[in-house]
């Protein structure tokens, strides 16, 4: 497989790390033993990597417990990885300049914040975990509003609802993380704003990596 496909693939793939999230989060939700059921809307994404039953969000007091956290962390680190190498393979399908290189310089380092979420726990190192975790707030939505930029330079790169959704996409984001920065401690929506603003930039991205396969595809196929 070509780079340019390859790379086109891991972005393909991101909005089914969304899918295993609900999976991990329907177990959790599920558990009867010294938890109550996780909320989507209140509890962090992070409470269902955590190794131990502990409370769901920091304005919590209410244990939550989640077995399936070895399959969230493992899935931060992978789709992060992903993401990674999709910018890093694509890169050079962008028109050249420092936005092209701004985009590909976003999402490896918003990735490589993503997959040390993965690795360091919530419950067990929870100042490390939140160092890392923070970056991601900022770095995805700009690599989001970066790629979009760079593909608008990129003359027949995508049609242009690619690029305004991406715009859109990137300011949902930016502000949910906004948001989401001012309610922790909350009791309710944490999660709900958490998701808001990671989730659509995932969906984005699956959504540019089928146009930019489709794309190939019919290029190859006149060639």
């Amino acid at each position: 497989m070509r780079p340019n496909r390859l790379g086109s693939a891991a972005w393909l793939v991101q909005p089914l790390y969304v899918a295993v999230e609900l999976v991990v989060a329907a177990a959790a939700a599920g558990t009867v033993a010294a938890s109550a059921a996780y909320s989507l809307r209140d509890d962090t994404i992070s409470a269902l990597g955590q190794l131990t039953c502990a409370p769901g969000h920091s304005g919590s007091t209410v244990l939550v417990c989640s077995p399936g956290h070895a399959v969230l962390n493992v899935a931060f680190v992978v789709f992060a990885s992903l993401r990674v190498l999709g910018a890093l393979l694509l890169h050079p399908s962008f028109a050249p300049g420092w936005v092209r290189a701004a985009a590909t310089g976003l999402w490896a380092l918003s990735g490589l914040c993503s997959a040390a979420v993965g690795l360091v726990p919530v419950d067990q190192r929870p100042a490390l975990h939140a160092l890392v975790a923070a970056p991601v707030f900022v770095l995805q939505p700009l690599a989001v509003l970066a790629t979009a930029a760079a593909l608008r330079r990129t003359a027949g790169a995508v049609p242009g609802w690619v690029v305004t959704t991406g715009v859109a996409v990137g300011g949902l984001t930016a502000a949910a993380a906004a948001a989401f920065g001012l309610r922790l401690g909350q009791q309710t929506w944490v999660g709900g704003l958490e998701r808001l603003a990671l989730w659509p930039a995932y969906l984005w991205l699956g959504a540019l990596g089928a146009v930019l396969l489709v794309r190939r595809a019919r290029v190859s196929g006149r060639g």
